[in-house]
């Protein structure tokens, strides 16, 4: 099977954790380091708004020396949400990372009654190692 057939779907993280906009970046910080997550979903009236990671935590808030339990997701999230379908091809999804310059895309599937979230694809690059003689 070929890179370009290869579904979202097959490789996807589905362990997926919420956040509420309104919520504040400390209670955020929490969620992530008790799931052991480097990202979350933003939602708002849980619809699917953004998303939070923990790079967005460290330079919108903790670089910046803000009070993490003052400061609302809301105000530090990255919109809009950049998604796609369950069948989207890992070319496809590798192309739209790279034209948004992101490495989480969630992965969003239909019901009759709306689109769900079904997981999230994480783009880790390849570590590099170093063998020494």
């Amino acid at each position: 099977m070929g890179l370009v057939t290869v579904e979202v779907k097959k490789i996807v993280v589905k362990d997926i954790v919420k956040v509420h906009k309104n919520r504040t970046v400390a209670s955020a910080k929490s969620l992530m380091s008790y799931f052991n997550l480097n990202a979350l979903i933003v939602t708002d009236s849980d619809e699917p708004i953004g998303i939070l990671t923990h790079g967005d935590i460290q330079r919108r808030v903790l670089d910046e020396k803000l009070d993490p339990h003052t400061v609302l997701v809301e105000e530090i999230v990255s919109e809009p949400l950049i998604w796609v379908r369950y069948n989207t091809t890992l070319t496809e999804v590798a192309e739209i990372m790279e034209a948004e310059k992101i490495n989480k895309v969630p992965i969003f599937g239909n019901l009759s009654n709306g689109p769900i979230l079904l997981g999230l694809y994480v783009y880790e690059p390849p570590q590099e190692v170093v063998i020494e003689n």
